[in-house]
């Protein structure tokens, strides 16, 4: 059933399982490292009543459901409800009560003050030799908890990577510039105080498809007694629906599309009445452009026209300017000629009235 999908089946983005666990700083767990190593196999945590199972079992909730509103301490004990274990007093090492002469309360005894820190951290690994390790940092800014959260996508170990914490984020720089430095892609994510956006990250990178797999994870850790299988199921394994708002969506969204298919069918046949018209359109559009055409080469041969004419004028003219000045030369000989010839016959004429005198 596609509703009980909670986990990805893809070898590369599931089946991760827990390598080691490490606290610091956690609980009754004072002043050094403590860790239990799986090393991805089923374990058995046993222990005497007090030795720290619940403890080591809350870091590991603590890493894997970040938000207080989906968990709560010593659940592991089969509690159905909120003890007195709070994030606080596993900072600072609660262990009992005591009753002064003279309080109307009892004080909680503690391991330590407000001036120290803790680290959780956890290493996980797959099929496909991906390792994830999951990491949180506590400690106090005066009377406030500071948080920081971070995921790597290398293994870690808080020896090997947490040597001194300051809360100056001097730790970080340190991680930044060992893993985030020089690649294409970060080794180390940081969530400040965002634990919404680190289980958001942390059901990607772990292969979940709803965060309501972290839920699941930790309602099964607290299960002593699993009476009603069909109701557990159903609250915390199928995803809530709303058949009445659904069924509404369903068939708003139907009435949408069905009115959009008519309009498209509308428009479908509307373009087809007016095809003819288009038609026509272009042919029209095809004459006024050749039309147009024709007129500008109409107007082009009128200057083309004119021009040649012009030209053909210009030559004529010379040609005759031309012809005018032989004929003019022409003119001016036989205008000598004619000179000469009346010249010479009026000397002739002279000569002869001479001789008969």
């Amino acid at each position: 059933m596609s509703m009980l999908s909670l986990f990805s089946t893809r070898s590369d983005t599931s089946g991760f399982r827990l390598d080691c666990l490490e606290v610091f700083n956690w609980g009754t767990f004072d002043d050094e490292i403590i860790k239990i190593a799986p090393k991805g196999n089923n374990s058995l945590l046993t222990g005497a009543n007090g030795s720290g199972k619940t403890t080591f079992i809350d870091a590991l909730l603590t890493l894997l459901v970040p938000q207080k509103k989906d968990r709560f301490y010593n659940q592991s004990s089969g509690a159905e409800k909120k003890g007195d274990r709070t994030e606080e007093s596993y900072i600072l090492g609660n262990y009992g009560t005591i009753l002064k002469d003279g309080a109307s309360a009892a004080t909680a005894q503690r391991l330590r003050s407000k001036d120290t820190y803790s680290i959780l951290l956890a290493s996980f690994s797959n099929t496909d030799q991906r390792t994830v390790t999951l990491f949180q940092l506590r400690w106090f800014s005066g009377n406030e908890m500071k948080r920081s959260f971070g995921i790597a996508h290398v293994p870690l170990s808080i020896e090997g990577h947490f040597p001194k914490f300051d809360d100056k984020n001097l730790w970080k720089h340190r991680l930044e510039q060992e893993f985030n430095t020089n690649t294409s892609k970060n080794k180390i994510e940081f969530f400040d105080n965002y634990p919404s956006k680190y289980a958001k990250r942390l059901v990607g990178i772990l292969g979940m498809k709803s965060l309501k797999a972290l839920k699941l994870f930790n309602q099964t850790v607290g299960i002593k007694v699993l009476e009603d299988l069909d109701g557990f199921i159903r609250i915390n394994m199928l995803n809530d629906k709303e058949p009445e708002t659904r069924y509404i969506e369903l068939h708003n969204s139907f009435v949408t599309l069905r009115s959009a298919k008519n309009k498209i069918d509308k428009t479908k046949e509307q373009l087809k009445q007016l095809e003819p018209i288009s038609n026509l359109a272009t042919k029209l559009s095809d004459k006024n452009a050749l039309k147009e055409k024709l007129v500008n080469s109409r107007d082009l041969a009128v200057l083309w026209f004119s021009k040649k004419g012009n030209e053909l004028f210009l030559d004529e003219k010379k040609q005759l300017e031309t012809l005018k000045k032989d004929t003019e030369s022409q003119i001016d000989v036989l205008e000598d000629e004619c000179y000469e010839r009346g010249y010479q016959e009026y000397r002739y004429k002279k000569i002869r009235e001479t001789k008969k005198t």
